[in-house]
């Protein structure tokens, strides 16, 4: 009983309903479209049908006419029409006299009716009228639907010709033309009816099927939902089910792909947050115990542990500001130039301290684009560090801007380090991310840098890349559109 009360509510016991409600109107639309033409065309058919006849009788009483010039013995004649077409039939003079009343099987008057012997009905019933028989006979006027007045060629009245349908004793009757529209409407019942069944019967069985195909996602959907981010439905078909088949596929990829994200995030988070803490606990513990003292020298080692936590801290919370889409850029018009003179005399210092040759070679006709210059900094900054963290004593820095055919403006640093691996190019922007996963922090850092430079780039509507440099090093390659209006992020 539960299971029946659960199908009730069920898709398919509403599709069943709604597609039956469908049928049912259709077909009793079209059901009572049928019946009220059939019963116009059978009402017309039979109009038509009394007019012929009537218009039969009235060519046997001109023909009659015209061959005696007198209608007194027109009874048998008209008696046999009586019996064809089970009608009454009256013919009365100009003064509006009885001249034939053929009604029931009475000839009126009988005398002069049966002193006269009429033509055959048979031989009269389409006689031709020609130009000479108009002449003799006149006009026949019709009046009324089965009254008709024959006149002469004068144009005098000579008789009045009426009938009708009537119920003959004796006489094999016709059958009604409703009998017709009853087995008409009867057949379209049991048409009816057998599309009904078979539809619904279809319908049933098309909708099982698809449901099926609905079912299996329901399935993989609380299978996925309880953690199983492995699985898989298998391919259904190239309709829309399908369709949606591979879209819940492609989905559960992302997912999966992002739960894989997730916990190499927070391991690697982890790892990088426990060497600091390590050193902290360390240098903590060996004060305490009277190992060290707390010089100037171990206090500006801890400082630096802690600055190093909150350098990683903010680099998380900004990947995940970037990634919720919930970071507020500042759009304002400035030149690429001036952040990048700012940028690098930033690094003057530490490449000096180096070694490292550190130049600039920036086009004087860059156009001014729309930016957050704060961040566009952050972006030219973090190449930088890592540009000069890579590059080794006697090296080369070089920071190049310009505009691309396509309008963009595009800035590359180039370096002459030892160059990033083909196989780990493609993944450098990847989070903690390192072309040697074996280096410290101290020298490799924590992978975070070019991964903020990427999303900080694409929120800007640019894109980046990193290649291999003819010198042996890397460049990177940052692009900006200049034909773009933004407005900033909420």
């Amino acid at each position: 009983m539960l299971k029946f009360r659960s199908w009730l509510t069920s898709l398919h016991f509403r599709l069943i309903v709604g597609f039956t409600l469908v049928l049912v109107v259709s077909l009793l639309g079209v059901s009572l479209y049928v019946h009220y033409a059939a019963e116009r065309e059978i009402e017309r058919f039979q109009q038509e049908v009394e007019r012929a006849r009537a218009e039969r009788i009235q060519q046997v009483v001109n023909q009659y006419y015209e061959n005696n010039d007198d209608l007194s013995g027109i009874g048998p004649a008209l008696e046999q029409a009586q019996w064809l077409y089970n009608w009454n039939i009256e013919v009365t003079d100009a003064e509006g006299k009885p001249i034939a009343l053929v009604s029931g099987k009475k000839i009126v008057p009988e005398s002069p009716a049966r002193q006269r012997t009429a033509p055959p009905f048979d031989n009269l019933k389409n006689p031709p009228l020609g130009p000479d028989d108009r002449k003799k006979v006149g006009d026949v006027r019709r009046f009324g639907r089965h009254t008709y007045k024959l006149q002469d060629r004068d144009k005098k009245d000579v008789a009045s010709i009426s009938m009708g349908p009537a119920d003959i004793p004796g006489v094999v009757p016709e059958p009604p033309m409703s009998r017709l529209l009853a087995t008409l409407d009867a057949s379209l019942l049991w048409t009816g009816i057998a599309a009904g069944i078979v539809g619904i019967a279809l319908v049933s069985l098309l909708s099982r099927r698809a449901l099926l195909s609905i079912g299996v996602l329901r399935g993989a959907a609380r299978t996925f939902g309880g953690g199983q981010y492995s699985h898989r439905v298998p391919k259904m078909g190239p309709h829309e089910i399908g369709e949606l088949g591979e879209t819940f596929n492609s989905m559960a990829d992302d997912i999966q792909r992002a739960e894989r994200q997730r916990l190499n995030l927070m391991a690697d988070v982890a790892h990088e947050l426990r060497t600091p803490l390590s050193n902290i606990q360390g240098y903590v513990e060996a004060m305490k115990d009277g190992v060290i003292d707390p010089s100037d020298e171990t206090l500006e080692s801890v400082h630096q542990q802690v600055l190093q936590l909150n350098h990683l801290v903010e680099d998380v919370k900004l990947l995940s500001l970037l990634d919720a889409g919930a970071l507020r850029l500042n759009f304002e018009r400035a030149t690429v130039g001036d952040v990048l003179n700012r940028s690098v005399r930033g690094f003057m210092a530490k490449a000096h301290s180096k070694e490292i040759r550190l130049t600039n070679d920036i086009d004087e006709d860059i156009p001014p684009v729309r930016m957050d210059t704060a961040r566009i900094l952050q972006v030219v900054d973090n190449l930088l560090e890592n540009a000069v963290r890579h590059t080794p004593q006697g090296g080369k820095v070089t920071v190049r801007a310009g505009t691309l055919s396509t309008g963009e403006v595009f800035v590359a640093v180039e370096d002459t380090g030892d160059g990033i691996p083909d196989d780990v190019i493609a993944t450098v922007f990847d989070r903690f991310r390192r072309a040697d996963p074996s280096r410290a922090r101290t020298t490799g850092g924590a992978g975070l840098g070019l991964a903020i430079a990427k999303n900080l780039v694409e929120a800007h509507g640019g894109t980046i890349e990193a290649k291999s440099s003819p010198s042996g090093g890397t460049i990177f390659r940052f692009t900006i559109p200049t034909d773009q209006e933004r407005t900033s992020p909420h």
